[in-house]
């Protein structure tokens, strides 16, 4: 059987190959060193249904080097991790690593709430780096009154704050950024409850790890050689029917559970719990969004739905993604560091 990833792995080879590089400069703006064809409407990916997982190798079956292959209907939470990552298409090259570090993200449309009340997208625009962690959102809409509003939400390590234009501050006299130290904690539940942040949180709790430790490894190795140096996992499984529902903390923000319930292995909901608070993220339409020139098999949500204590406070709807090893870096503003984290 031939690899229907033949045609793309030599390209994002090359971005893996020089993710090196880019950990080295994102290490220099103050981050920690440590990407086929649409499959439809939440239907599992075609060739990933039933039985163990093919190889991602350079053309061939499992016998070319993967480095697990989970017994077939496997319900253990190693094999759930590793069914979890490969379905998604996180995992790649010959030992079948965890290597999507970055997103970049365009919605096509859809509203949020600004101060209560719904505001309709014209951009809604996400990059984000899994191992700085942080992201970058873009938000441009228009509210029922006419009235735009556009704003930055930003996020990079232990530091929240909002830009009036991207990068704002880094050149001096070039933009405004305002610190939201407030905002960090449902920041950070956004991004590991996200498609991609939501299995790395897993795997790397499960791995008794902090994600930027984890990245770059084949779960199921991970987790086994972790077990041998006696590493205590808090990432945990149970069945409900054939839904997979697994349970892990929210990295930095202490006392926040998720909970990602799984169906043919894609996840169709997180839901976050903090305190009295409860934040839901709904998933469907998983296909591959990138570029029709790149297609990878790397699946995304083709809709999100954010819920907070039942109330929809975001809805978006995706048109294209870029995912691989591309540059995505969010420096802290001098004046949001002297602010104080």
């Amino acid at each position: 059987m031939v690899d229907r990833r033949s045609l793309a792995i030599g390209a994002l080879a090359l971005f893996v190959a020089m993710s090196q590089v880019e950990s080295g400069q994102a290490q220099g703006q103050g981050a920690p060193a440590q990407g086929a064809q649409g499959q439809g409407a939440g239907a599992p990916p075609q060739g990933r249904g039933a039985g163990a997982p093919q190889g991602r190798g350079g053309g061939g079956g499992r016998g070319d080097g993967g480095a697990f292959t989970p017994p077939a209907g496997a319900k253990d939470l190693k094999s759930v991790l590793f069914n979890w990552t490969w379905h998604m298409g996180m995992l790649r090259s010959g030992a079948e690593s965890e290597l999507i570090k970055t997103l970049d993200y365009h919605a096509a449309g859809g509203t949020i709430q600004v101060d209560g009340q719904p505001c309709t997208l014209t951009k809604y625009r996400v990059q984000a780096n899994y191992q700085v962690p942080g992201y970058r959102a873009q938000i441009e809409c228009t509210r029922a009154n006419k009235q735009k509003y556009s704003n930055v939400e930003t996020l990079s390590g232990d530091y929240a704050w909002d830009e009036d234009i991207p990068g704002a501050e880094l050149v001096p006299g070039k933009g405004k950024a305002t610190p939201r130290p407030t905002a960090l904690q449902e920041r950070l539940i956004r991004l590991w409850a996200s498609p991609h942040g939501a299995p790395k949180a897993a795997i790397a709790a499960a791995a008794g790890l902090p994600t930027t430790e984890s990245f770059g490894e084949n779960p199921a190795v991970l987790l086994d050689s972790q077990a041998k140096a006696g590493a205590k996992s808090t990432t945990t499984l149970e069945w409900q029917g054939e839904k997979a529902v697994i349970t892990y903390p929210i990295p930095g923000v202490p006392g926040a559970m998720a909970t990602a319930t799984l169906v043919n292995y894609l996840p169709e909901s997180v839901v976050v719990t903090h305190g009295p608070n409860k934040t839901e993220f709904i998933y469907g339409k998983w296909a591959d969004w990138n570029n029709p020139l790149f297609k990878i098999e790397a699946l995304y949500a083709g809709t999100i739905v954010e819920r907070k204590n039942g109330t929809v406070v975001r809805s978006v709807t995706a048109k294209v993604t870029e995912i691989g090893q591309i540059y995505v870096i969010m420096p802290v503003p001098d004046s949001v560091q002297k602010a104080g984290k």
